[in-house]
C-alpha cells in the first residue's frame, strides 16, 4: 500500500478541534431554574442564567438598586409593589413530585398576606408556593398536601426590614425530610415529606396569582433546584456565592504517548474535572479532579482518539461541561539494527520498545521518514 509524506506527517501531526456537540449533562449540579434580577431598572426580560426560561416583567414589576452582599455582580433585585406585579416564566415544567430546592433573598418590611412564589399556579393539594411572611408574621412553605406532610412552617418576625435568605428544601413524594433555613440556619425541619401528585408548569416569582396574592418587597437571585441542597451548600449560598461558571477554551495537542490539555479560569472555581472519552458527545468515564487550568494525560494509549471536556466546580456545585475536543496521540517510527552496518525503519503500525527514547530523533531522521514514505 502506497503511504505518502503528506499521510505520515498527518498522522504524527496530532488532531486537535472544537466540536459543536452539545455540552454533557452529566453530574451537573446548578440551579435547574435561575432568575438574578440583574436586568435593569425599566426591564421587560427576566432572564434565565440557567436555561432558555426567560421570564416577563408585568403588572408593574421592576428592578431595584435595593439588594444583598454577593461575592459577585448583583446590581439590582427584583422589585414588586404587592398588588399587580409580578415576573411570569410560564415555559418552565416541573415534574412530578420529585426533590426539591427553592432558595432566594427576600426584602419585606411588614408581615401581610402574600405569597413570595408560585410554581404551577395550583391549589391543593398540589401546592409548590410560600407566603413568606404570612399576616400573622410565620413563614409557610407549601409543596403537596399541606393537610397531610406537604407544609412547614417558621416564625420571621426578626427578619422583617431586611434582606434575608431563604431556603426552603423537601425530598418530595414520599421523603423523610423538609425543611426551613434562614440566613444559612436550619430553623425547622420535619421526617416526612410530600410534593404535587401532578407535573407543574410555569413559574411565578413575586405573586401567586391564582388566589390574588403579590409580593410587597424584594426578591433577588431566584433559584430552583431539582434536588435538596445539603446544609452545607445552603450556607454557601448565603454567604454570597454561587456555582462556577462553565470552563472557555479548553484545547488538547497530541503528543506522543500524552494529550496537553489547556482552558481558561472559570469564575467562582475551586478546581476542575476534566472527563475524558472515546466517544464523540460522550459519555467521559474517567473524571480526573484537576487543581489548575491544565493537564498533562498520559494514560493514553498511542493511535486511539480521545474526546474531552472539563467542568468547575466549587462547594456549591459543578458547571455544565465546556466544549469538547478531542486529539489523538501516536508514535513515531523508530530505526532497528537488522545487520552490519545496515538499518531498517519501522512501519507505521510499530510500537517503541521499552527504553526508545524520541528525543534522540533528529530533524533529519524525521525528515527521512517523510521522504521514504514518499518513495513508497
Amino acid at each position: 500500500m502506497r503511504k505518502t509524506g503528506a499521510s505520515i506527517s498527518g498522522f504524527i501531526v496530532a488532531a486537535a478541534a472544537l466540536l459543536g456537540a452539545a455540552a454533557s449533562a452529566e453530574a451537573q449540579t446548578v440551579p435547574v431554574g435561575y432568575w438574578k434580577g440583574d436586568d435593569g431598572f425599566v426591564p421587560t426580560t427576566a432572564a434565565d442564567s440557567a436555561g432558555a426560561n426567560n421570564g416577563t416583567y408585568k403588572g408593574g414589576a421592576s428592578t431595584s438598586p435595593s439588594v444583598p452582599t454577593l461575592m459577585f455582580a448583583n446590581p439590582t433585585s427584583m422589585s414588586f409593589n404587592g398588588t399587580t406585579a409580578y415576573v411570569d416564566i410560564p415555559t418552565f415544567s416541573w415534574p412530578t413530585g420529585g426533590p426539591i430546592t427553592v432558595a432566594y433573598w427576600n426584602f419585606v418590611v411588614t408581615a401581610q398576606a402574600k405569597s413570595a412564589f408560585s410554581i404551577g399556579n395550583v391549589d391543593q393539594p398540589n401546592r409548590c408556593q410560600a407566603h413568606s411572611p404570612w399576616s400573622d408574621g410565620n413563614l409557610y412553605w407549601d409543596y403537596g398536601d399541606l393537610n397531610t406532610t406537604g407544609r412547614i412552617s417558621t416564625s420571621y418576625t426578626a427578619k422583617l426590614n431586611k434582606w434575608t435568605h431563604v431556603a426552603l428544601v423537601s425530598e418530595g413524594r414520599g421523603g423523610a425530610f423538609k425543611a426551613i433555613y434562614l440566613d444559612g440556619v436550619l430553623v425547622t425541619s420535619a421526617p416526612s415529606s410530600d410534593g404535587p401528585a401532578i407535573a407543574l408548569t410555569g413559574v411565578q416569582i413575586g405573586a401567586w396569582t391564582g388566589p390574588g396574592l403579590f409580593h410587597n418587597g424584594q426578591i433577588d437571585d431566584f433559584r430552583i433546584y431539582n434536588r435538596v441542597l445539603s446544609a452545607t451548600e445552603i450556607q454557601l449560598l448565603f454567604a454570597g456565592n454561587t456555582e462556577p461558571t462553565t470552563p472557555t477554551g479548553l484545547s488538547a495537542q497530541a503528543g506522543i504517548g500524552q494529550v496537553t490539555l489547556t482552558w481558561n479560569a472559570a469564575a467562582g472555581a475551586t478546581g476542575y474535572n476534566l472527563k475524558r472519552g472515546t466517544t464523540p458527545g460522550g459519555p467521559y468515564p474517567t473524571v480526573i479532579p484537576v487543581a489548575t487550568t491544565s493537564y498533562l494525560d498520559t494514560a493514553v494509549t498511542n493511535g486511539t482518539t480521545y474526546y474531552y471536556v472539563v467542568s468547575a466546580v466549587n462547594g456549591l456545585g459543578q458547571s455544565p461541561d465546556s466544549t469538547e475536543v478531542f486529539a489523538t496521540p501516536v508514535a513515531i517510527p523508530r530505526t532497528t539494527t537488522v545487520g552490519a552496518g545496515k538499518s531498517k525503519r519501522c512501519g507505521l503500525s510499530s510500537i517503541p520498545e521499552p527504553g526508545w527514547e524520541p528525543l534522540a530523533w533528529s530533524l533529519m531522521s524525521l525528515l527521512a521518514v517523510l521522504a521514504w514514505g514518499r518513495r513508497r
